[in-house]
């Protein structure tokens, strides 16, 4: 019951922040973002239903939600590369060396995962343990490197966008740890490892939240 009410909890916040970026119009101006947002939503209500059902008591539903997890994963990466494109592409020798490091580090560690996950082929629950563990600490080492850049040449990221990157690092640097737990101990629903993961997206959720109701004011209209 307790983990049911967290569950619709952390939903009502997703619906909320999707009508936020829906008033705000951001879904035009990070729309990598806005999708994560409705995917992640679009996820958890059918899971609210299928959990009632034979299906969600199966492996079934428990395979279709970790490939939900990488899918929605895999999009932090697409986020970050919006944010670095519009955080440093209006400096244009900075963003052709920095571009080319994100790439290269970025390629290197999701090879690494790949690597991973198709030595781990035959055991289901480490293939997709360890595939999230290691694409989550990509997306914490392209932050910090990201974050790096920004501090190198002095530049300053838009509140917003930064409060969209603290959210992303808030979840995916707990969710290493979270995963390095599972795997050793095998928790599961309802353990610590589970609260840990919900907790952190909660306060993902929260600072995104606050950060598009703050700072994504809707484009100003141009009268002719």
């Amino acid at each position: 019951m307790f983990s049911e009410l967290v569950a619709v909890i952390v939903l009502c916040i997703g619906v909320m922040l999707i009508f936020f970026i829906l008033g705000r119009k951001l879904h035009r101006r990070l729309a990598s973002f806005a999708s994560f947002i409705f995917l992640f939503v679009v996820r958890d209500t059918v899971g609210l239903f299928v959990l009632h059902t034979p299906f969600g008591q199966g492996l079934g539903w428990c395979y279709t939600y970790w490939i939900s997890e990488l899918v929605l994963s895999a999009i932090y990466v697409l986020m970050i590369a919006e944010i670095s494109y519009r955080f440093l592409s209006v400096y244009p020798s900075i963003w052709r060396s920095s571009s080319r490091s994100l790439a290269v580090v970025g390629l290197a560690l999701l090879s690494w995962m790949a690597a991973s996950m198709v030595h781990n082929f035959g055991h289901p629950r480490r293939f997709f343990m360890i595939g999230d563990q290691r694409l989550e600490l990509t997306i914490t080492l392209l932050l910090l490197l990201l974050m790096a850049i920004g501090a190198y040449y002095r530049l300053k990221l838009s509140p917003l966008h930064r409060l969209v990157l603290i959210g992303i690092g808030i979840y995916s640097s707990v969710q290493v740890v979270a995963n390095q737990i599972e795997l050793q101990y095998k928790m599961g629903a309802g353990s610590v490892f589970d609260y840990m993961r919900r907790g952190s997206f909660t306060i993902s959720l929260v600072v995104w939240t606050y950060a598009v109701w703050r700072w994504a004011a809707p484009p100003a209209i141009r009268l002719s």
